[in-house]
């Protein structure tokens, strides 16, 4: 194996001074996708936040470093961090909707995320979206841009918040549960683009999500998280079928399993 592309060193995140992630450390090697499981509340959203920078202003890094090819992102601040985001690390969240402004058409707003780091055409940028929605089989991509969020489903918001994430084409993309407001139907069609994504453009991928049979259709590794610390870790195909512990063992057996069509 080469350079990991993500290393998380002995991670340790409090908020209000009281630790909610302690001594996590796990890689990733570019090209694969990590799956990271676990209750809610078990510290898996805080430690994507982490890598992002995106910790509310009551939480911080305490302990340990994140490197993100080989460099220490745990130490990087406003301008150094904006850089990286979008370009190199991508994001695709819980609810897109909810992170979109619901007065200004998702075009305006792909405008204004792609210009803050390419100088390039409103037409050129409208053509890399249009390329995206159409590798995931969406006839009506003019329609979608020129749509304001409240009126798209939130399937297809979410297939937006792909497309957001991907048009800048980061090395890197992250995933906060982006399926978890889904039906089962519309959960497994995200899901395989996402992977779309992987095949196309090489992206490393790091999904959170609290369904291991999600992680189990997509991931080629998983860590499982609980209360805050990392309890398994390991080739998914090895945890899903000799899990070493109990937790983990009652994670599986409530799964719904999403098979490959």
């Amino acid at each position: 194996m080469g350079q990991p592309i993500l290393a998380v060193e002995h991670l340790q995140v409090c908020y209000t001074g009281k630790p909610v992630l302690e001594d996590i450390s796990l890689t990733i090697e570019p090209g694969q996708i990590l799956g990271i499981v676990g209750e809610s509340g078990s510290g898996k959203s805080t430690l994507i936040k982490a890598a992002m920078g995106l910790l509310d202003s009551d939480g911080a890094v305490t302990g340990g470093r994140i490197l993100y090819k080989d460099q220490d992102i745990t130490a990087l601040r406003g301008e150094e961090l904006r850089r990286l985001r979008g370009p190199q690390m991508g994001m695709i969240f819980q609810n897109t909707e909810a992170s979109l402004c619901p007065i200004r058409t998702i075009q305006d707003q792909l405008f204004e995320a792609v210009l803050q780091h390419e100088k390039i055409s409103r037409q050129e940028i409208r053509e890399r979206a249009m390329e995206l929605f159409d590798k995931m089989k969406l006839a009506d991509g003019d329609r979608i841009l020129k749509s304001y969020p409240f009126e798209l489903s939130g399937g297809m918001n979410q297939r937006v918040g792909i497309m957001m994430a991907m048009i800048l084409q980061p090395s890197l993309l992250f995933c906060d549960e982006p399926t978890s407001a889904l039906d089962v139907t519309v959960q497994a069609q995200v899901v395989r683009e996402m992977m779309k994504m992987r095949e196309l453009f090489g992206t490393t991928i790091v999904i959170v999500t609290h369904n291991i049979g999600v992680v189990e259709y997509m991931a080629d590794k998983v860590a499982v998280m609980h209360r805050g610390r990392l309890v398994e870790y390991g080739d998914t195909k090895e945890v899903m079928h000799h899990p070493q512990k109990e937790y983990t063992r009652r994670l599986i057996s409530a799964v719904l399993r999403i098979h490959r069509g």
